[in-house]
């Protein structure tokens, strides 16, 4: 792929991740559905107090995670800083606030998210945070 398209298709991929951010916001499942691909692997770090912990499959994976992430906590902002990109992927270096509904506890720790595109959708997102504050937020 000749330079300049590397840097259209990277360009292209920060601003997918930041409609996927968009979409999370508003909540809308079925446009953040429409830019995941039907094998998408969406994983955050285990831990064995964090029930969103592991890695998932598909669009029925996917959702999974959502519905145990929305029953166990409410995301208080999320604020990307900096989005590091190449043809095929953007790591997004952020900060994140989060209130677990069980204890009613806030951690805030930064993040790394690791989104990897083929074809234009997701086929990867990873998601790198501080296991210790969210453990300690859910005990």
């Amino acid at each position: 792929m000749p330079a300049d398209e590397h840097v259209d298709e990277a360009m292209a991929n920060v601003r997918r991740v930041q409609r996927l951010y968009a979409a999370f916001a508003h909540r809308d499942l079925p446009a953040i559905l429409a830019m995941l691909s039907p094998e998408v692997e969406w994983s955050e770090p285990e831990h064995p107090l964090n029930p969103c912990g592991g890695t998932r499959h598909g669009h029925a994976g996917f959702l999974e995670w959502a519905r145990t992430g929305n029953d166990a906590e409410d995301v208080l902002s999320l604020e990307p800083r900096e989005f590091l990109t190449s043809a095929a992927s953007v790591a997004v270096v952020g900060r994140t606030r989060c209130r677990v509904k069980s204890t009613g506890r806030e951690y805030e720790t930064d993040f790394v998210h690791l989104v990897s595109f083929r074809q234009g959708k997701v086929v990867r997102f990873q998601e790198f945070f501080d296991t210790f504050a969210a453990g300690e937020a859910f005990r």
